[in-house]
C-alpha cells in the first residue's frame, strides 16, 4: 500500500538554513522527507519537497505554520499530494 504524501514548497530571498530548517520541522512532526528539489535563480531560492505523513503527529496546517514560525521571510505552502495533484490537472 502506498503512503500518504504532502508536498511542500519554499520561495523566498536566498540564504543560510532554509532547507535545514524546513527538514528539522518535518522531522519533529514525524514525516519523512522521500524527494526533495531546489534551485536557486538570481538569489531567489525555491524548494519543493515530498514528504510522507502517515506518521505524523500534527495536521498539516500545523506544520506548516511551524515551517513560517521558522522561515517567517519565505512563502511556505504545505497541502497533501491529492489537493495538489488536483490542482495541476487539466
Amino acid at each position: 500500500m502506498d503512503k500518504e504524501k504532502a508536498v511542500i514548497t519554499v520561495s523566498g530571498k536566498d540564504r543560510k538554513g532554509i532547507l535545514a530548517a524546513a527538514a528539522t520541522e518535518v522531522a519533529k512532526a514525524g514525516g519523512n522527507i522521500v524527494n526533495v528539489s531546489q534551485s536557486v535563480m538570481d538569489g531567489i531560492f525555491h524548494m519543493a519537497m515530498i514528504i510522507e505523513i502517515d506518521e505524523l503527529n500534527v495536521r498539516l496546517v500545523d506544520l506548516q505554520e511551524n515551517i513560517v514560525n521558522e522561515l517567517p521571510e519565505m512563502q511556505i505552502h504545505v497541502m497533501h499530494e491529492d489537493i495538489f495533484n488536483a490542482m495541476h490537472t487539466i
